[in-house]
């Protein structure tokens, strides 16, 4: 009897509890953002040459210690990178114009030797483009030369790069 009562009594609790898990709640929201966008307004800036004659600057020895079997293609250009990096700051230059280099290697302290040769130049005379007092005539020369970057960029043009001589044993 006491077992009947208590399967009795269970599933009446069983029933009350899956009465009791009626409830249901649902929600709907629409999600609005506002445009949210960084825009940089170009700015435009001229080139003034530092020295108008071709300058030298080095040798500076890049990767010293490291012999001429263990240096890659793609260190050679990087240390073409920090040699024009150290000439630029030397000339106190923003950039050098018209650059070339000759490299060679350095057979007492190993790494290479690279002879930086160009123009100095700064930037000076910065603003927005197209500024009604400094930059009148941007469109004039800027938008003819996008296009013809855009053009060289779809045609993928290698004839536009430096022309170099191969690296070579003596």
């Amino acid at each position: 009897m006491k077992r009947l009562f208590l399967i009795a009594a269970l599933a009446c609790g069983m029933s009350a509890t899956a009465l009791a898990q009626t409830e249901f709640e649902h929600t709907q929201a629409r999600i609005q953002e506002g445009m949210h966008e960084f825009f940089v307004r170009p700015m435009v800036a001229d080139l003034q040459m530092i020295k108008e004659e071709c300058q030298e600057y080095g040798p500076f020895n890049i990767f010293p210690g490291l012999s001429l079997n263990d240096l890659t293609e793609d260190q050679l250009e990087r240390a073409k990178v920090n040699a024009t990096y150290k000439a630029a700051s030397i000339a106190g230059a923003d950039l050098i114009l018209g650059i070339t280099y000759y490299v060679t290697n350095n057979k007492k302290a190993k790494g290479l030797d690279i002879i930086v040769r160009g123009y100095p130049a700064k930037y000076v005379n910065f603003h927005s483009f197209g500024d009604p007092k400094r930059g009148q005539e941007d469109e004039k020369w800027i938008v003819p030369l996008e296009e013809g970057a855009r053009i060289r960029a779809i045609a993928k043009d290698d004839k536009a790069k430096a022309v170099q001589w191969e690296n070579r044993a003596k």
